[in-house]
C-alpha cells in the first residue's frame, strides 16, 4: 500500500518548487498554501512559508492561471465562429431589389400627430449641393379675397402624363388612389405646371396663391388627380448626387412626389427639382397646416 503521510509530502514538495518558481507573488503564495495544507510540519514547508512571509509580507494568493487551456479554448471559439460565418456566407440568398424611383422613404420624421420620430431617405432628390443653413426665401404667395374669381374652376379634364416608367416595390401606403376630377366640394389643391403656381382651394373659391418649382424635363412632376397620403414634418433625403437633411413640412401626394419647403433656393417660379413640388418654407407651413391626410392634389400640365 502507499504511504499516506509520503504521499502527501511528494505533493507539498512538488508545491515548494512551484512556488519557488512562480512568476507572480500571488501564484507564489497560492502553491505556498498548497504545500502547507499537505504537510503543515515538513521542514521544507515551514522554510518556504517563513520565506514567503518575508518576501511578500502583504500580497494575496491567486490560483495559477493555465494558460494552455485558455488559448485552446480561444481557438477553438475562433474556429466556431468563422465555421457560422462560412456556412452563413455560402447559404444562397436573395438578390437585393434596386431602389425605385418612386418609392417612398423611411423618413426621420414626425406625422401630425401620429408619426414617430426616425430617419430615412427622400426619393426625389432636389439639389447636389445644398446651403448649409436655411435661406430666408421671401414669401410668394398672395391671399385671395373670398369672392369668387375667374381662377376659381380650373380645367375639368387635366390631361395626364404618362407616369415614370420605373416598377416601383408594392408597398401599399405608397400607392395613393386615383380620384375624379376637380372641382371638389371641400379643400383641393391645384399645381399648374406651364404657370409654376400652386392654388389652394376651398371648393371653388381660392384660399392660397404661390409661386413653386416642379420638375425639371428629365425628372418630371407627375400629371393626374391625387390625394395627400403622407405628412412629415421634417425628412432627410438623400441620393447619389445630393444630400438635404430636415426637409420641412414634406407632404407625399404620389409615390415618393411630395409638396415640401424648400431653403435651399429662391428661384421659384421655375423648374428646379427632380419631382417634388419645391414651396417657399412659411408658404408649406402654412399648407401644412392646413391640408389634411386626404386631401385632393391635382396636378396639371
Amino acid at each position: 500500500m502507499r504511504d499516506p503521510r509520503g504521499h502527501r509530502e511528494g505533493k507539498a514538495l512538488r508545491a515548494v518548487r512551484r512556488a519557488l518558481q512562480a512568476s507572480s507573488p500571488g501564484e507564489a503564495l497560492w502553491w505556498t498554501a498548497q504545500a502547507y495544507r499537505a504537510a503543515p510540519a515538513h521542514p521544507a514547508v515551514r522554510a518556504l512559508v517563513r520565506q514567503m512571509q518575508r518576501r511578500y509580507p502583504n500580497a494575496q494568493g491567486r490560483p495559477p492561471i493555465h494558460w494552455p487551456r485558455l488559448v485552446w479554448a480561444s481557438y477553438a471559439l475562433l474556429s466556431a465562429i468563422a465555421l457560422i460565418l462560412i456556412l452563413y456566407g455560402l447559404r444562397p440568398g436573395i438578390p437585393p431589389e434596386p431602389p425605385a424611383a418612386g418609392d417612398p422613404p423611411v423618413a426621420r420624421a414626425e406625422e401630425a400627430g401620429t408619426m414617430k420620430k426616425g430617419e430615412g431617405e427622400g426619393p426625389i432628390p432636389e439639389s447636389a449641393t445644398p446651403s448649409p443653413a436655411p435661406a430666408s426665401p421671401t414669401p410668394t404667395a398672395t391671399l385671395v379675397p373670398p369672392t369668387p374669381t375667374a381662377h376659381a374652376s380650373p380645367a375639368a379634364s387635366p390631361t395626364r402624363r404618362p407616369a415614370p416608367t420605373a416598377t416601383p416595390r408594392p408597398r401599399p401606403t405608397a400607392s395613393p388612389t386615383l380620384m375624379p376630377g376637380p372641382p371638389f366640394p371641400g379643400r383641393w389643391i391645384l399645381v399648374d405646371l406651364s404657370d409654376q403656381e400652386l392654388i389652394a382651394y376651398e371648393g371653388e373659391t381660392p384660399i392660397l396663391r404661390t409661386k413653386v418649382s416642379t420638375g425639371r424635363a428629365r425628372t418630371p412632376t407627375v400629371v393626374g388627380v391625387f390625394r395627400i397620403y403622407l405628412k412629415l414634418r421634417s425628412q432627410t433625403m438623400r441620393g447619389p448626387d445630393y444630400y438635404l437633411p430636415n426637409v420641412p413640412y414634406v407632404m407625399y401626394f404620389y409615390k415618393g412626389y411630395a409638396l415640401h419647403g424648400t431653403y435651399w433656393h429662391n428661384n421659384f417660379g421655375r423648374p428646379m427639382s427632380h419631382g417634388c413640388v419645391n414651396l417657399p418654407t412659411p408658404i408649406a407651413a402654412q399648407l401644412y397646416l392646413w391640408a389634411d391626410i386626404g386631401t385632393p392634389v391635382v396636378v396639371q400640365p
